[in-house]
């Protein structure tokens, strides 16, 4: 069940990670980022991944749709193929670097 934090609460988890965490704090997805996965079918909800992108090396995220049970909607081959109804979605703006002034 999700369930609202107050500002104050979220800076709080933010900075404590910061302090204990490593890699990155966020990442910025679009609105068509997670509107493509929401168009999926049987779409439900959305994942949020931590990974390690072995190329880059560096810490990111993606995201993953999810049905109303919140399993995964993953495509159905390894390789990534056009026609698959399903997707990943990767490569969000990091923060550091691309930190908002806004931070939390």
């Amino acid at each position: 069940m999700s369930k609202k934090i107050s500002k104050a609460r979220a800076k709080k988890m933010a900075d404590k990670f910061r302090k204990e965490g490593k890699g990155i704090y966020s990442v910025n997805f679009t609105a068509e980022q997670f509107e493509r996965l929401l168009k999926e079918p049987n779409c439900a909800g959305i994942r949020v991944y931590n990974a390690y992108d072995e190329d880059k090396k560096q810490f990111t995220m993606f995201l993953v749709g999810t049905d109303a049970k919140g399993n995964n909607l993953l495509p159905s081959a390894d390789d990534l193929k056009d026609n698959d109804p399903y997707c990943i979605e990767n490569d969000g703006d990091r923060c550091p670097p691309d930190c908002p002034k806004d931070d939390l």
